[in-house]
Protein backbone atom coordinates (compact mmCIF):
# COMPACT_ATOMS: atom_id res chain seq x y z
CA UNK A 1 0.00 0.00 0.00
CA UNK A 2 1.52 3.52 -1.13
CA UNK A 3 1.07 6.39 1.33
CA UNK A 4 -0.30 9.32 -0.53
CA UNK A 5 1.63 12.39 -1.12
CA UNK A 6 0.96 15.90 -0.29
CA UNK A 7 2.15 19.38 -1.22
CA UNK A 8 2.53 21.29 1.94
CA UNK A 9 3.17 25.10 2.26
CA UNK A 10 4.33 26.82 5.15
CA UNK A 11 4.12 30.74 5.89
CA UNK A 12 5.83 33.58 8.16
CA UNK A 13 2.49 34.70 9.65
CA UNK A 14 -0.86 33.14 9.91
CA UNK A 15 -2.46 35.90 8.17
CA UNK A 16 -0.90 34.46 5.13
CA UNK A 17 -1.61 30.88 5.67
CA UNK A 18 -5.47 32.10 5.77
CA UNK A 19 -4.96 34.55 2.74
CA UNK A 20 -3.83 31.37 0.74
CA UNK A 21 -7.01 29.45 1.99
CA UNK A 22 -9.21 32.28 0.28
CA UNK A 23 -7.35 32.71 -2.83
CA UNK A 24 -7.47 28.58 -3.18
CA UNK A 25 -10.88 28.91 -3.03
CA UNK A 26 -11.52 30.91 -5.34
CA UNK A 27 -9.61 29.04 -8.00
CA UNK A 28 -10.74 25.95 -6.69
CA UNK A 29 -7.39 24.84 -5.44
CA UNK A 30 -9.24 21.76 -3.30
CA UNK A 31 -6.89 21.34 0.06
CA UNK A 32 -7.20 22.83 3.57
CA UNK A 33 -4.71 24.04 6.32
CA UNK A 34 -3.36 21.97 8.76
CA UNK A 35 -1.08 22.12 11.75
CA UNK A 36 2.83 22.03 10.16
CA UNK A 37 4.27 18.65 9.77
CA UNK A 38 6.84 18.13 12.47
CA UNK A 39 9.35 17.75 9.79
CA UNK A 40 8.68 20.72 8.84
CA UNK A 41 8.65 23.30 11.58
CA UNK A 42 8.68 26.43 10.78
CA UNK A 43 6.95 30.09 11.51
CA UNK A 44 3.47 30.23 12.31
CA UNK A 45 2.54 26.75 13.12
CA UNK A 46 0.18 26.53 10.45
CA UNK A 47 0.76 25.05 6.72
CA UNK A 48 -1.97 24.51 3.83
CA UNK A 49 -2.07 20.60 2.05
CA UNK A 50 -3.19 19.80 -1.22
CA UNK A 51 -2.48 17.61 -4.15
CA UNK A 52 1.31 17.59 -5.80
CA UNK A 53 -0.58 17.19 -9.16
CA UNK A 54 -1.29 21.18 -8.69
CA UNK A 55 1.62 22.75 -7.57
CA UNK A 56 2.13 24.82 -10.66
CA UNK A 57 -1.63 26.48 -10.60
CA UNK A 58 -0.80 26.34 -6.83
CA UNK A 59 2.59 29.42 -7.28
CA UNK A 60 0.50 31.03 -9.80
CA UNK A 61 -2.26 31.63 -7.68
CA UNK A 62 0.29 32.47 -4.66
CA UNK A 63 2.45 34.76 -6.88
CA UNK A 64 -0.51 36.23 -8.29
CA UNK A 65 -2.43 37.68 -4.98
CA UNK A 66 1.21 38.56 -3.67
CA UNK A 67 0.92 35.92 -0.91
CA UNK A 68 4.38 35.32 1.11
CA UNK A 69 5.12 31.95 2.07
CA UNK A 70 8.36 29.88 3.76
CA UNK A 71 8.32 26.50 2.20
CA UNK A 72 6.64 24.43 -0.68
CA UNK A 73 7.26 20.75 0.34
CA UNK A 74 6.08 17.73 -1.07
CA UNK A 75 5.77 14.80 1.60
Amino acid sequence: MTKQKYLYITFFVTSEAIATEQAFKKNDIEGKLVPVPRVLSTGCGIAWRGIPEERQKIETVLSNNGIEWDKIEEL
